[in-house]
């Protein structure tokens, strides 16, 4: 862009361009001040503009008619295309249409999330954008943020105990947390307070993948430490380990709703002050205006409305 002259074009009204096409369009100046809503006097200060910047009449009066000049009806397609090359990056956001958009879209979601809304993010997916195809990243909650300051997705879903100024979140869900067992292995008052965690061993997963996880910083704070046994690279693991072994697992809500199929386990919420999880979508600040990007985090918001609302 080295041969753009600047300062020219500081000096250059774009809107005379917009005259200049509607004059030649309609022919004469009161018809081109009706299409662009605007009084004749300053229509003819327009035309009056245009003839100083391009040292042209643009249009002379013949009989009872105006005519354009051999230089207008010569810059007159040329000053079409630009408009509509302006118009349509100027536009481009009011034009998406999802329907007819082409390509791969990458996000990244942890293993429970994917279980809980790629079904319906599909599904949307698939009614509102046939041509787009979607690609969930497999990369460890602790480097998600990372990998969306490179651009290597487009939205990251998940809980992200700090942001950068240039990430926007919103936040999905405040998920609180549940006990999960074995009645036949093992027996837990009600209500489950912090205490009685240290009864019996854990099996423990990360949400964030990082160590230690939520719990053990709450129960740090009240003085205790619970006995990890077992620890499992993906929740969906516990279910099937605690039907064998008499240990719990601590777990948030929307985690335990994809144990609902384990009829034999024991899911108790767990009522504990400063005890939850947010659940947020963050995309990264160079794509707030785009209009893809956008779309599929409202496809992802909307999914997960749908989802959580159904467990209130």
């Amino acid at each position: 862009m080295s041969d753009i002259d600047y300062l020219a074009f500081r000096r250059l009204d774009l809107n005379l361009l917009v005259a200049f096409d509607a004059l030649l369009s309609e022919g004469g100046v009161s018809r081109a001040a009706a299409r662009l809503c605007i009084g004749q006097p300053a229509m003819s200060h327009a035309l009056s503009r245009l003839r100083e910047l391009f040292k042209d009449d643009i249009l002379y009066r013949e009989g009872g008619a105006m005519q354009p000049t051999a230089r207008a009806l010569a810059l007159a397609p040329r000053i079409r295309q630009l408009l509509g090359e302006v118009q349509a990056v100027a536009l481009a956001d009011a034009e998406f249409d999802p329907a007819t958009v082409q390509g791969n879209f990458r996000l990244a979601l942890n293993d429970p999330l994917e279980a809980l809304l790629l079904p319906g993010l599909v599904a949307r997916l698939r009614a509102k954008a046939p041509g787009l195809s979607l690609s969930v990243r497999p990369i460890p909650a602790s480097r998600q943020l990372e990998h969306l300051d490179q651009g290597n997705i487009r939205l990251a879903v998940g809980h992200f105990p700090s942001v950068r100024d240039v990430h926007e979140a919103q936040l999905l869900y405040r998920s609180g947390f549940c006990c999960v067992y074995n009645p036949a292995l093992l027996a837990m008052p009600s209500p489950i307070r912090l205490a009685d965690l240290m009864r019996y061993p854990h099996i423990h997963t990360s949400y964030t993948g990082d160590e230690p996880g939520l719990i053990d910083q709450v129960l740090h704070k009240a003085g205790l430490k619970r006995h990890v046994v077992a620890q499992a690279a993906s929740p969906l693991a516990i279910p099937f380990v605690v039907k064998q072994s008499p240990l719990l697992a601590v777990v948030p809500d929307l985690v335990a709703r994809l144990f609902a199929a384990h009829a034999d386990l024991a899911i108790k919420t767990l009522a504990v002050d400063g005890l939850d999880l947010p659940i947020s979508r963050v995309m990264h600040r160079r794509d707030r205006s785009d209009p893809l990007t956008r779309f599929v985090a409202e496809q992802v918001e909307s999914a997960a409305l749908a989802l959580f609302a159904s467990a209130a």
